[in-house]
């Protein structure tokens, strides 16, 4: 305490210097709290044990819910606030009503602002703990009244705000209460003091920005408000109050040691020593161990005591994310005459975390971490997330084949928590401390500056005592991009004094000694591999890395090839979980998904939609790169030769015979043979290898043998059937189909600006100016819009593109044939009847010498072959090489290659071969901002239909294809060399099919978005050799 004393005199030193700009409250960081209970432990007190056995709060007598319509007044600045708003005689009548709990941006008060790294109200200059007395610093109060209890009269009554951001006073009756900063961890205060009996009138000031937010910097909408459930709750004056269990195991992972730290106030001025406490412990209805302790403690009037229990229990259950197995740990406590005055009842799970050497070792084993990090976000309320949507978000990480979770960056509601200790996620919990805007250096990190001591410990104290109970949580984290120093170092040794249970991680504490795992954001596969041959001695934890960020997560597999191979090396946790998009209805009625820049004028902050990078998107649906995180995290692993189907159980502490393996054969896509295996007798990580029937495939057809693995019967929140490992092998290879010619005569005319060529089955044209084809006539039905078959070298760029700045470096390549120069064409009558219409040009600026053969058959069917030959020879990337058609409107498409989803060069291996169709408009995915999708790779034929009329079909004739069918234009799907406010919800489909027929197309990349190229093995260079070939034909 003598320490922050110190602080504090220190702070007051210095705001001499602000004089008449420094609020006491809530520019001050040596102020945190006025009058807040203590941190503790997450559980509700129960009248009886009934109650508590059952856990549900509302039908508890003690409880009363204060979520609902608030009266509320919002002003653009603080300074236009009625003084008198907290008194009982205050006229409230013009006032507003708001949902609590809500964020005020997202109910129509302030502007939604999203800045990454910066704070918006002074992105600049900042100089904390001053918010600038130029700006307009919202504020919001908040009215509520409500009937106590006849039954509570004469007892402790405890106000509960769930989160309240930034920073709030609290008026009871007229009377201040007290006051609260941290936006992520309730407050709790005694009003005992302020209530009367019947009516009574809670009052809130809340503050857009303090002191408070230059430690809230983190990458979310900088949202306002009471945003997590307020209630009201009684207990007797003789009541239980902390609680701290340890649960852990011996060293041989069999049996289990229970520790129970209890503390028990005594608010009376009368001796309460002969109150008991019982300490009980079930497995489901099994009673295991029971023990009761007098408090002794307690003879002092207004005194505390802690009672310790301890258990040895032998053969218990371990918890882990693969079995979480909880039992339940029940403290009673008894008045002097054996009456029970409080019931407490928590889940809790056996479990131990440990490092040796650089290994994180769970129940003694050395756990992958399949992590993903995770913001409170929701599109319709912003950032308050209701219980069924949390348990949804636990849902899809658990399907995905997530196994941990970091709360980034901020300690979540405190029911995560119970979902992760129920269904199984290994927790990274996250201090609310990020000082991103004031950069990382020693002498500007408000993370050095022990000013702010007291303000980083006592976030990180309170999300400890919070939390600690949690057998899921695994990791405390000391808070994000903050820098590193004193408030660190010291915040180390204060989680360690609190629980030395758990490694500490933080991030930018780079090779020093303040964390216990070495943890780094968005490294690069060299990077992971020089450190695990390197002499470094922690764990390396990737903290963040697979930036998701629109049409992103590019060579995934290759991150976990790594991850399972080496040593020091346990995981990481993808950025991040969901798309923080927020709806919006236009004036036109569309409804599109908003981010950064979307609100308020010209002059508002923005990051624009750098918040857009979830595994899934807003509404929980799934990106398309969502199936590929789960292909390649899944935990099961297969090979196969000889009609033996080897798996590996990639588990570490559960067997697999909750799976069953689904096989079948395919012959050119099309299910000829299939099985089940489902006595799957795997132990963790072993192996097991099954008898499949001979395979009936021959060497006239592609034939490829799929598996899937899914559950037999419900587990957790998972349903039965439900797939979570995949595995394809081709058997034989695939054979183009030739193609037959037709001798049917073609009559070939010419003109100063065409060649036509026709028969009876149909008419084609070129374009001798352009050197395209242009028309191709069917049955009297042209199926080409004007555009034609054009080269193309250019995609919409993903948001990973433009991070690379690609779209400005390679503009040269967009419209790359209507750019071409020295066009050159001549006609070729075979002696086969076919045509050979060669066209040449040279392609940006003259540096690629490119042929194009179209041969025309006497059926419309046409093979059409592409040479690039390069005159220069340098690094310059391609975005594609490739043709682009656009036809007359086409409805279906049905494809032999990967799918059903879009796949990419370095991200396919979810898409499974196979045959596919659906309709056009849905082969478009509509990422928030628009720009490249639904491409499909390794594709053997497509073929485009319509419901009246002729058809067509493309067929690989060598190698295979990249096919892309949509029915927006690459310009649509382009938001400028700039990058725009665009959005998905906005486009209007256009009346032309657009039809993409690649060789190859650049990796999406994925390693982060403001910088990286794919890896060097997806990399297309635009100055190599190219040909490939295809087949038109019309049907």
């Amino acid at each position: 305490m003598k320490n922050y004393l110190y602080i504090i005199i220190s702070f007051f030193l210095t705001i001499v210097s602000y004089a008449q700009h420094l609020d006491s409250i809530f520019e001050n960081p040596a102020l945190q709290e006025i009058n807040r209970m203590p941190m503790r432990a997450s559980y509700f007190p129960f009248e009886n044990i009934a109650k508590a056995k059952n856990g549900t709060i509302e039908q508890s007598a003690r409880f009363l819910n204060l979520n609902g319509l608030w009266s509320f007044l919002w002003k653009e600045d603080y300074r236009q606030l009625p003084k008198d708003f907290y008194k009982t005689n205050f006229n409230e009548s013009q006032w507003k009503k708001i949902p609590v709990p809500s964020n005020w941006e997202v109910q129509g008060y302030g502007v939604p602002i999203y800045v990454n790294a910066s704070y918006e109200f002074n992105q600049k200059n900042p100089t904390p703990p001053d918010i600038p007395d130029s700006l307009q610093q919202n504020a919001g109060l908040y009215r509520k009244t409500f009937d106590l209890p006849t039954s509570w009269l004469g007892e402790k009554v405890y106000l509960h705000l769930g989160a309240v951001k930034s920073a709030f006073k609290l008026y009871i009756n007229g009377k201040f209460v007290g006051m609260g900063k941290d936006s992520k961890l309730a407050s709790e205060f005694d009003i005992t003091p302020y209530i009367t009996k019947g009516k009574n009138l809670i009052a809130m000031e809340v503050r857009r920005w303090t002191d408070a937010s230059y430690l809230e910097c983190q990458d979310m909408w900088r949202f306002s408000g009471i945003s997590r459930d307020c209630y009201l709750y009684m207990r007797p004056k003789v009541h239980l109050y902390n609680l701290s269990i340890s649960a852990g195991l011996n060293k041989n992972y069999t049996n289990g040691k229970l520790t129970t730290l209890v503390e028990v106030w005594n608010e009376t001025p009368s001796d309460a020593s002969k109150y008991q406490v019982e300490v009980s412990l079930f497995d489901k209805e099994q009673l295991l161990y029971e023990e009761q302790k007098e408090t002794i403690g307690l003879k002092k009037a207004f005194g505390k005591t802690e009672l310790q229990f301890e258990a040895q229990l032998p053969q218990v259950r371990a918890w882990s994310a693969e079995t979480p197995y909880l039992y339940r740990l029940q403290m009673v406590l008894y008045d002097a005459e054996g009456k029970v005055k409080e019931v407490v009842s928590r889940p809790i799970g056996f479990r131990t975390i440990e490092i040796e050497g650089a290994n994180i070792l769970v129940n003694g084993k050395r756990v992958l971490f399949k992590g993903v990090n995770r913001h409170e976000t929701d599109p319709h309320t912003g950032q308050v997330v209701s219980q069924e949507q949390m348990e949804n978000d636990v849902k899809q990480m658990k399907a995905l084949n997530f196994n941990a979770v970091r709360t980034s960056h901020y300690p979540n509601d405190p029911y995560f928590y119970d979902l992760c200790d129920k269904y199984g996620l290994y927790v990274m919990d996250e201090a609310n401390i990020e000082s991103h805007g004031m950069h990382y250096e020693m002498d500007k990190t408000i993370g050095n500056d022990p000013v702010w001591e007291y303000a980083h410990l006592l976030r990180m104290e309170r999300m400890v005592k919070r939390d600690k109970n949690h057998p899921s949580v695994l990791f405390w984290s000391m808070g994000n991009e903050s820098g590193n120093g004193w408030n660190f170092y010291k915040g180390y040794q204060h989680i360690k004094g609190l629980d030395s249970s758990r490694p500490i991680h933080y991030e930018l504490a780079h090779y020093d000694w303040n964390t216990d795992i070495e943890s780094r954001m968005y490294r690069r596969i060299p990077f992971l591999i020089d450190y695990a041959l390197s002499n470094h001695t922690k764990p390396f934890l990737q903290c963040e890395y697979a930036h998701a960020m629109g049409n992103s997560v590019g060579n995934f597999q290759e991150y976990w090839d790594v991850y399972e191979h080496y040593p020091k090396l346990q995981g990481g946790f993808i950025w991040d979980f969901i798309d923080q998009g927020l709806y919006k209805t236009l004036p036109n009625g569309k409804k599109i998904v908003t981010y950064g820049g979307d609100y308020g004028d010209k002059n508002t902050p923005s990051d624009n939609n750098f918040l857009i990078n979830g595994v899934i998107a807003s509404d929980r649906s799934w990106h398309p790169h969502a199936y590929e995180v789960r292909k390649v995290q899944q935990e099961i692993g297969f090979q196969y030769q000889n009609n033996q189907l080897k798996l590996r159980n990639k588990h570490f502490f559960k067997d697999l015979l909750n799976y069953e393996i689904h096989w079948q054969l395919l012959k050119e896509g099309v299910p000829v043979q299939s099985g089940n295996i489902t006595n799957l007798i795997v132990l963790p990580q072993s192996e097991a290898t099954f008898l499949l029937p001979p395979l009936k495939i021959d060497d006239k057809a592609e034939y490829i043998l799929q598996c899937t693995a899914r559950l037999k019967q419900d587990e957790g929140l998972l349903k039965k059937g439900t797939e979570l490992a995949f595995a394809e092998f081709p058997l034989t290879s695939y054979t183009p189909q030739k193609a037959i010619a037709d001798t049917t005569l073609l009559e070939v005319d010419e003109t100063t600006s065409h060649i036509l060529l026709h028969n009876k089955h149909y008419t084609a044209k070129i374009d001798k100016q352009t050197g395209k084809w242009v028309s191709f006539q069917v049955k009297n039905e042209e199926l080409f819009a004007p555009e034609g078959l054009e080269v193309n070298l250019w995609r919409a760029g993903t948001d990973n593109d433009f991070g690379a700045g690609l779209p400005k470096k390679l503009q040269q390549l967009q419209e790359a044939d209507k750019k071409a120069d020295s066009v050159r064409i001549s006609v070729e009558k075979l002696n086969s009847g076919q045509v050979k219409i060669t066209l040449r040009k040279r392609l940006v600026e003259g540096t690629i010498d490119y042929t194009q053969e179209l041969l025309f058959d006497g059926k419309p069917s046409v093979t059409v072959s592409n040479h690039f030959k390069p005159l220069k020879n340098d690094k310059t990337l391609t975005f594609k090489i490739g043709n682009h058609l656009t036809l007359l409107p086409f409805q279906r498409i049905q494809w032999y290659g990967r799918g059903p989803w879009e796949s990419y060069w370095d991200r396919k291996t979810s898409a499974m071969i196979g045959l596919y169709e659906g309709t056009i408009a849905n082969q478009y995915y509509p990422y928030v901002r628009p720009q490249e999708n639904g491409n499909k790779t390794d594709v053997r034929w497509a073929k485009l239909s319509k419901k009246k009329g002729v058809n067509i079909a493309i067929y690989s004739t060598g190698s295979l294809l990249n096919i892309n069918a949509l029915p927006y234009s690459p310009a649509q799907l382009f938001p400028g060399i700039e990058k725009g406010q665009t959005h998905a919800g906005e486009l209007t489909p256009d009346k032309y099919t657009h039809l993409d027929i690649d060789l190859q197309q650049l990796g999406l990349g994925g390693d982060n978005s403001w910088g990286n190229l794919p890896m060097e093995q997806y990399l297309l260079y635009l100055y190599q050799p190219y040909s490939y070939s295809y087949r038109i034909e019309a049907f």
